[in-house]
């Protein structure tokens, strides 16, 4: 793993901020072309995929900082990062039970254009987990199962947690 210069982290977690700010304003967007009110359909969608991008602003944020603060204590980070995965992950199942939900008390509901726009940023927001937790998603990478930086320390964090019990 290569370590990033200061400028590119900056770069890193200012990029991610902006994405997450985006994203918000195009789902707002959305809801006012096209005259459909702002709903659980594409606000909890929504929701998960800026959380997730917020997350790894947060990260490229905690590594920048790192750059000018070396010898801080920064022992509360990975523990953090190990619950947001935990927590990812009940989002990501919570989505598909509102969608079972939509289908089975309105059919007619579920297949509006927030419903498609709302799995649109679903699956958005599950290649965001894949490439901050687990995988770099990267074009040139598609073919190699190349760790993130992320990955990289939550599973070093995670191996010392669990030798340690």
């Amino acid at each position: 793993m290569a370590e990033k210069s200061k400028k590119e982290l900056y770069r890193l977690y200012m990029s991610e901020l902006v994405t997450a700010m985006i994203c918000g304003l195009l789902m707002y967007a959305l809801t006012d072309s096209t005259d459909q009110p702002l709903d659980l359909r594409l606000l909890l969608p929504g929701f998960i995929l800026i959380f997730i991008v917020l997350q790894s602003a947060g990260y490229w944020y905690y590594r920048h900082y790192q750059v000018d603060h070396a010898g801080a204590s920064f022992a509360w980070i990975m523990p953090l990062y190990s619950i947001l995965k935990k927590l990812n992950r009940f989002l990501f199942v919570l989505y598909p039970l509102f969608c079972l939900y939509l289908l089975v008390t309105d059919p007619s509901g579920f297949f509006v254009t927030m419903n498609i726009f709302g799995l649109i940023l679903y699956v958005f927001s599950i290649i965001e987990h894949i490439n901050y937790y687990h995988y770099s998603v990267q074009l040139a990478n598609l073919g190699h199962k190349i760790p993130s930086e992320l990955s990289v320390e939550l599973s070093d964090y995670e191996n010392k947690h669990i030798n340690k019990k």
